[in-house]
């Protein structure tokens, strides 16, 4: 059983029951899990060591949005970051839900209130979004707010006030260097609560409590359960205890999809990312023609008019 508030809404409380467990049912891990993990992913990666190199001497970055684009459509991925990136009142819509829920972590603040103030800290302390935001027009500045305040709003009704002994904290990033620096895991958190501690044995065992989350203001994608399972193992490699566990929070859904971190989640996530690093050098180094896979994302691709299997699932999703 997760803690009990009588005064949460039914929505709250079923996101507690997933993102607070009682101490004694957090698994705890040794000393050395995080660095035999670490052994392990550097053992894998060491044949890519040149070719990282050889296509960036400071260090391949790898994000959740790296590996999910080169197990997706290659050639949207690639076409995506060729392009210049463009603030749109869409993309801006989550950075600024963001921080307004930053804002309201450690006090009581309504939602318009929070909204105005994060608007106002971006432009103030955001040199590219706070350009866009303080050059929206008045009509995408009130559409903007307009939006934030009701995911803010709904954020609130749906998920557990957030108490101080959880150690909530907004946007929190994370790195991983392996292989002497060759490459470069990067991961920037949402939100996350609790922390891990000691078990207090002789053995130095450490149990499992940090719970990280993605808040997702747009549609369900089928990669979010991995780009969480991604965080899990920067989490790891870089704090050398493992999260209880990752979600998403579906903000217009009121509704959370938890994972429990485990070994064999771990196991898996860093099978992947090895595999995707292996994908990715490929990729960059023109070894291959980028691969086409059509879906709903093509509907915001850049390169969707000049793509054959795109514009045929553009045809058929309009059908």
């Amino acid at each position: 059983m997760s803690e009990h508030n009588p005064g949460l809404l039914p929505a709250q409380q079923a996101t507690l029951d997933v993102i607070r467990v009682p101490a004694e049912q957090r698994p705890s891990y040794p000393q050395r899990f995080a660095a035999d993990l670490r052994d392990r992913a550097e053992d894998a990666l060491t044949p890519m060591v040149d070719a990282a190199r050889a296509l960036d001497s400071r260090g391949m970055r790898v994000s959740k949005r790296d590996l999910a684009g080169v197990f997706g459509c290659e050639a949207r991925y690639l076409a995506e970051t060729d392009a210049p990136f463009e603030w749109s009142v869409p993309i801006a819509r989550g950075t600024v839900l963001h921080k307004a829920v930053e804002l309201t972590t450690h006090r009581d603040v309504p939602p318009t209130d929070a909204v105005d103030e994060a608007v106002q800290r971006l432009i103030d302390d955001d040199a590219n979004l706070g350009g866009f935001l303080a050059g929206a027009t008045q009509g995408e500045r009130a559409d903007l707010i307009a939006n934030c305040v009701g995911l803010l709003t709904r954020f609130e009704e749906t998920f557990p006030s957030m108490q101080r002994s959880w150690r909530p904290a907004a946007e929190v990033r994370a790195r991983v260097q392996l292989c002497g620096g060759a490459f470069v895991l990067n991961g920037k958190y949402d939100l996350t609560l609790g922390s891990p501690a000691p078990v207090g044995d002789t053995e130095g065992n450490q149990r499992a409590g940090k719970v990280i989350i993605d808040l997702k203001t747009g549609s369900r994608m089928p990669t979010d359960p991995e780009d969480l399972r991604f965080y899990a193992l920067v989490e790891t490699l870089s704090i050398g205890v493992p999260p209880l566990g990752v979600g998403s929070f579906y903000v217009a859904e009121g509704r959370i999809e938890h994972e429990t971190i485990t070994a064999e989640v771990l196991d898996s996530a860093l099978r992947r990312t090895v595999d995707g690093i292996g994908r990715l050098i490929t990729l960059r180094a023109g070894g291959h023609e980028p691969r086409r896979v059509p879906g709903p994302p093509c509907r915001w691709c850049p390169i969707a008019a000049d793509c054959s299997p795109g514009q045929e699932w553009l045809s058929d999703a309009e059908d």
